[in-house]
This record gives C-alpha cells, sequence and structure tokens, in this order.
C-alpha cells in the first residue's frame, strides 16, 4: 500500500503493515501507540512526533526527521534504517540499534548518548553537534564520515572503520598537537 502527499495529525493507536509514505507530513502527530511494522517513509516531514510506545520497524529514506525520540517507542522489537536523510534535534539515546543503517544522512544536535550502535553503518554521513557518550561504537563503519567528535577513553570505539583525516577527530579529548 502506498500513500501519497498526505498530512497527518493523529495516528494513535493504528496499525500499518507493508505501507510506504511517500511525501507526507508528520508535524506534532500523535503517534503514540501506533504499529508501523515494514513501513518506509520517502521524502517525508517527520517533525516531533509522538512515538511513545509505538512499534517501528520503519525506513526511512530522503526524508527530514526533526525533534524525535525515538527512545520512547517500544525497544523490544524497534528496527530503524536510515538513508539520506536530515535528522536534526532528536535522540536515539540508550537504544539498542546493532547493525543499523543510517547511510548518507546528516546528523545535526543529535543524542546517541548510552546507545548500543555496534556494527551500525554511518558510512557518508556528516555531524554536526552530536553527542557520543558511553556509546557502543564496536564495529561502526565511519568511512566518508566528516564532522563527528567521538571521545574513544567515553565510547567504545574496537574495530570501527574510520578514514584519513577524519580519525584525527579521535584524539582531540587528548590534547595533541598535530603538525
Amino acid at each position: 500500500m502506498n500513500i501519497q502527499k498526505q498530512t497527518f495529525a493523529d495516528l494513535r493507536s493504528q496499525d500499518f503493515e507493508d505501507v510506504i509514505f511517500s511525501g507526507c507530513t508528520l508535524i506534532s502527530t500523535e503517534a503514540r501507540e501506533a504499529k508501523f511494522i515494514d513501513c518506509a517513509f520517502q521524502e517525508c516531514i517527520i517533525s516531533s512526533v509522538k512515538f511513545d510506545g509505538a512499534v517501528l520497524q520503519v525506513e526511512f529514506k530522503n526524508s527530514k526527521i526533526e525533534g524525535v525520540n525515538f527512545f520512547t517507542a517500544k525497544r523490544e522489537i524497534l528496527s530503524l534504517s536510515f538513508e539520506g536523510c536530515l535528522v536534526r534535534y532528536s535522540s536515539f539515546a540508550e537504544l539498542k540499534l546493532k547493525e543499523t543503517r543510517f547511510k548518507s544522512c546528516v546528523f545535526q544536535h543529535v543524542d546517541f548518548a548510552d546507545a548500543d550502535l555496534s556494527g551500525s553503518d554511518f558510512s557518508d554521513s556528516k555531524f554536526e553537534e552530536c553527542k557520543f557518550r558511553n556509546t557502543n561504537l564496536s564495529k561502526a563503519n565511519f568511512q566518508r564520515a566528516i564532522g563527528y567528535t567521538i571521545d574513544p577513553t567515553l565510547n567504545k570505539v574496537k574495530g570501527a572503520k574510520f578514514d584519513v583525516p577524519e580519525v584525527l577527530a579521535l584524539l582531540a579529548p587528548f590534547g595533541i598537537v598535530i603538525e
């Protein structure tokens, strides 16, 4: 099923399965206790949506996502994927999102603190003022990613992939001068 160019204000307790939302707008939408199973949001605007208790098994593509606290969704069955998205002022804090795709995205003021993102793919992404603290980034892919500030003494980075020269940002907490 494909839903195109609609605006949603209230999706509380509604069930969606195998639905593609294309060009839709969800601003301050109530989506508490809703179920999005095997759904995709493509070229959508998603801002300040309340996903409290929602089931999210969702792929976001080329969408603008702002002010969303993904940690309020049901964690046991949470499955997310992002490609080509702008994600601003949102939080993935404390979530277990192993091997999640965050490819070719722009992240601005996003909180990844205390999350398990091991094996996740952040390749080709750009980071601005994002928080990584006590985050498991083991075996994560940051190839061709820029702008991240990750303190290796406060995060797990074993086996993560980084590119030169951006990887030098991992030395910033040590006050090392590189010339």
